[in-house]
């Protein structure tokens, strides 16, 4: 379940964790959906028009409502502790 710009904008958004490569941003946020948590992937980089293996330098953040933080960090730390 991905939330658009728009939702983002009236929604406390918490930061779960950040990834040094789109790629694993994305495959967490798949993992989150698969689990029924809205999220939304943040960075700098140029995102679908770029490769998703590339490192970004200020990485790639990735971001859920406040009320399924706990759930979410239970969820991306177990699949993706020490990335």
């Amino acid at each position: 379940m991905l939330i658009t710009e728009k939702e983002a904008a009236k929604i406390r958004l918490v930061k779960i964790k950040n990834f040094p490569y789109r790629m694993f941003a994305e495959q967490a946020q798949q993992a989150l959906a698969d689990e029924g948590i809205p999220s939304v992937v943040s960075s700098p980089d140029i995102g679908i028009t770029g490769t998703t293996g590339a490192v970004v330098p200020q990485g790639v953040d990735l971001y859920v409502p406040e009320e399924y933080a706990e759930k979410a960090r239970y969820v991306i730390f177990a699949l993706f502790d020490g990335i």
